[in-house]
């Protein structure tokens, strides 16, 4: 989950930022500003329970760049996370999606990683990272425990990992939402892409038992079968649409993923971003933190190989990292653009940072 709080009361200064009305010489009243409306007390975005993962997708910087030790992370530790996440309630949610339709051109309903992002990651504590879900042999205890605090679950998997017994189990311990990754419609291609494990008919049977045993069952669980787009040429477009015809008539939320973040990764130089962050500026530094499987705290999603870490829960308390001085230096960085050389945020990430809207 994110800051949803921020997300709306910093969307007035957002707006100006992104239409250009402060020059870099505003940039001091700008950090101001936001550190006023940044809560205090950190939001997770997500937890990484285990980097173990035996698929090869060409998109991933796991399969390029990781080096990290395979580890799942410690009882400890993801008790101590969970124990700093207080989920929203669903006035607050209501509140926020009303918000979202009367004063944004942004569709919470609309069926797109737009939507999924403000309609479920919002109030979902995600639970991946740099390995598949299934791997994690905690995973179940994990997941009752989120449950126990009422805590919203939600990760994503590609099919070949996932046991129906397993996934069973995760709808029983009241697993929010699950993602399915399918990027091709034939066993050919889902293997170039995923890796020689992948398969295409393996994993369709599997998503179709679950539907009937949520069904039979009554799991409130959502599917979400999902293709990314690493291609805009028009056979592409064709088995884009053949893809949600497919599911159209079943109970999930089936859509196409746009390339949001490439990790620079270029399949097709021409390829749309149809994010909402195509068309403003990076948050992360100030929504919220990812916790990865060691204990490391980093900013958001993309940091793969421990490139960018601000503290360590083993060492200090989440709150103490949020607020201290290397969140405080990254903030900072975002907005005035004085990137240390090589750093992550500047040199491989494609999202915009905030400094690149202030005038010359």
């Amino acid at each position: 989950m994110y800051d949803i709080n921020f997300f709306r009361n910093s969307f007035d200064i957002k707006k100006k930022i992104v239409q250009r009305e402060f020059s870099m010489e505003d940039y001091s009243n700008v950090e101001k500003e936001l550190e006023i409306l940044r809560d205090k007390n950190p939001k997770i975005f997500n937890i990484e329970t285990t980097n173990y993962c035996n698929m090869k997708c060409v998109m991933c910087p796991r399969t390029i760049f990781m080096k990290r030790k395979n580890v799942w992370i410690e009882d400890e530790i993801f008790e101590k996370v969970v124990d700093n996440i207080k989920p929203y309630s669903d006035e607050d949610l209501n509140n926020f999606w009303e918000w979202l339709d009367n004063n944004t051109k942004l569709n919470r309903n609309e069926v797109s990683e737009n939507g999924f992002y403000f309609s479920v990651v919002s109030k979902c504590l995600v639970l991946h990272g740099y390995g598949e879900p299934f791997l994690d042999k905690y995973l179940i205890k994990r997941l009752k425990l989120c449950n126990e605090k009422g805590i919203p679950t939600y990760f994503s998997c590609t099919p070949a990992t996932m046991t129906i017994e397993k996934a069973v189990q995760a709808m029983e311990n009241g697993l929010t939402v699950l993602k399915f990754s399918i990027d091709s419609l034939d066993d050919e291609s889902i293997k170039k892409i995923r890796g020689k494990r992948a398969n295409y008919e393996d994993a369709m049977t599997k998503i179709n038992k679950l539907i009937e045993i949520k069904k039979e069952r009554n799991f409130k669980t959502i599917f979400v079968p999902c293709m990314i787009a690493l291609n805009n040429d028009d056979k592409n477009k064709e088995m884009q649409q053949k893809f949600l015809d497919y599911w159209k008539d079943k109970d999930v939320f089936a859509y196409i993923k746009s390339q949001d973040n490439r990790w620079l990764f270029e399949n097709d130089k021409d390829l749309e971003n149809f994010s909402h962050y195509a068309k403003q500026y990076c948050e992360y530094p100030w929504t919220s933190l990812t916790v990865m499987a060691e204990g490391n705290v980093v900013p958001c999603t993309q940091i793969s190989n421990n490139e960018l870490v601000l503290g360590n829960i083993k060492e200090e308390s989440l709150e103490d990292i949020w607020n201290g001085e290397n969140f405080r230096k990254l903030r900072q960085m975002h907005i005035t653009g004085n990137f240390p050389k090589g750093h992550k945020c500047s040199e491989r990430c494609d999202q915009v940072k905030l400094f690149e809207y202030l005038k010359k």
